[in-house]
């Protein structure tokens, strides 16, 4: 498949993000997690925006649930602003979440300031995701 403009040099420097770790934590109650995501990007090729430079750039990350037929988004993480060279650990977390438990797929992408974006499916990562606690609990001890 042909990719736009500088998608091309995304996906191959996007792949350095394969190693990206999620985390998983119980946030507000029964199936309510928050999912904190760190990846690693070159920024070599596709530098990031900045206040100065705002096309042809990097903006940010879009991280995707990957369970069903579509990729569904989840939350973005800004590009760290002005990088020009490879950058290691950018991370970010999304607002609470509803998740069903069991292993879930999660993808990364870069997105360039005119809204091009890598496929969600080259970079990703699986987490189990953990039911939520009971509502509540009660002991009788005779």
């Amino acid at each position: 498949m042909r990719q736009k403009g500088n998608m091309k040099h995304l996906r191959i420097h996007f792949a350095i993000c394969c190693g990206f770790l999620f985390a998983l934590a119980v946030w507000a109650g029964p199936a309510q997690h928050t999912i904190t995501a760190t990846l690693n990007y070159d920024f070599t090729s596709d530098n990031a925006c900045s206040a100065t430079v705002t096309t042809g750039c990097v903006k940010q990350f879009n991280i995707y649930d990957l369970a069903g037929a579509t990729p569904v988004k989840l939350f973005t993480i800004a590009a760290p602003s002005g990088a020009n060279s490879a950058v290691t650990g950018i991370s970010g977390s999304s607002a609470a979440i509803t998740l069903k438990s069991g292993s879930h797929a999660f993808g990364a992408t870069a997105q360039m300031a005119d809204g091009t974006e890598s496929d969600p499916n080259a970079c990703t990562a699986t987490a189990l995701v953990k039911p939520g606690a009971p509502v509540s609990f009660t002991v009788s001890v005779q």
